[in-house]
């Protein structure tokens, strides 16, 4: 029973999803997807964040991160990326989240640009999402 308890158990709520686009992210800080799922102490979740188009007008960094429970909350991963004018860029953050304690687990992807003004272009064949997968006990 405790080598079972140990196997992982897949994914664990719908994935958060966004077909809209978003034009507007800036140099203040913005929640793009919110997940909530139910986390067991202990466990390692693999959490992944992909935003399949970013953008500028002018260049900049981009700053993409995973906080715990809302938009002030914990970074607990996070990613720089250049942002170019001629170019789209793309998001596929996935980490190893280990729950300090068992219940209702909220977290969030947020961007914020260095300068200037980022669009993150979604449609129903690019679409943004965020999930949590169960790999096992820790």
């Amino acid at each position: 029973a405790s080598q079972q308890n140990r196997f992982g158990r897949g994914i664990m709520a719908t994935p958060a999803t966004s077909t809209t686009t978003d034009s507007t992210i800036t140099t203040t800080e913005e929640v793009m997807l919110t997940y909530t799922f139910t986390a067991v102490s202990g466990r390692m979740y693999l959490v992944t964040y992909v935003e399949p188009a970013l953008s500028g007008t002018t260049a900049t960094t981009l700053n993409a991160r995973i906080r715990e429970d809302n938009l002030t909350g914990a970074t607990i991963n996070q990613i720089r990326m250049p942002i170019s004018t001629t170019l789209n860029g793309n998001i596929n953050l996935t980490f190893v989240y280990t729950a300090a304690a068992s219940g209702s687990k909220t977290i969030v992807a947020t961007l914020l640009a260095n300068a200037n003004t980022v669009t993150a272009t979604r449609s129903s064949v690019l679409t943004a999402a965020l999930w949590a997968i169960d790999i096992g006990a820790s």
